[in-house]
């Protein structure tokens, strides 16, 4: 595909002054790019080619820009520590980190986002995670940018409130464990361990 037409595509989903490094990360490492319907259990993912194959990329199309060039820059620093290390490490290891801190840098040094996200995007650059999921800082100021959020988080509700989760799942929230809240699935009476950072619709 040509960078007029990556361009044409990315422009909705990207914010202003990042398409072009965006589109030269795709070319450059020969990447196809899908931009999938909402999945609630992730945001993006990376598959590494099968003989013949190009590298691929999904993104899920409900994100705001910030967090679409996040996850973007998240999953490419998987192709690049595939490419360097063949599978060989570990996919959240400190490669895969340097890699996710060189890929981020120009676009952190640019200063093309806004004040917020730029101080909570260099607090979570300096030790990335498995995903932005797991920076309270990152991800709730990533989500002050969506246009439309009808979610809350389970930390966000009182105890003992019966909730939803993105698949339809129904929890009861109870105690918290550290970042988690213990919670009772309430079709099956299981205990499972919620991230207290889960989007949830409380359940009347």
């Amino acid at each position: 595909m040509k960078k007029e037409q990556l361009l044409h595509i990315l422009h909705p989903f990207l914010p202003d002054g990042t398409h072009e490094y965006a589109v030269e990360l795709l070319v450059r490492h020969s990447v196809q790019l899908h931009i999938k319907k909402p999945r609630s259990s992730k945001y993006g993912d990376y598959r590494p080619p099968m003989p013949g194959e190009r590298h691929r990329i999904s993104l899920n199309k409900d994100l705001n820009p910030y967090a679409f060039l996040v996850t973007f820059m998240h999953e490419m620093a998987h192709l690049v520590n595939h490419e360097t290390h063949k599978g060989m490490v570990s996919p959240h290891g400190m490669e895969w980190k340097r890699q996710f801190q060189e890929i981020s840098k120009p676009m952190f040094e640019r200063r093309v986002l806004p004040a917020d996200v730029h101080q909570a995007l260099g607090h979570y650059l300096s030790n990335p995670k498995a995903s932005s999921c797991t920076s309270p800082l990152l991800f709730k100021t990533l989500r002050k940018y969506d246009l439309q959020n009808d979610w809350v988080l389970v930390e966000e509700i009182l105890p003992h409130t019966r909730f939803s989760t993105p698949d339809g799942k129904v929890f009861v929230k109870q105690k918290k464990n550290r970042t988690r809240y213990t919670c009772i699935e309430e079709s099956t009476g299981k205990m499972y361990l919620v991230p207290a950072l889960m989007q949830c619709k409380p359940v009347v």
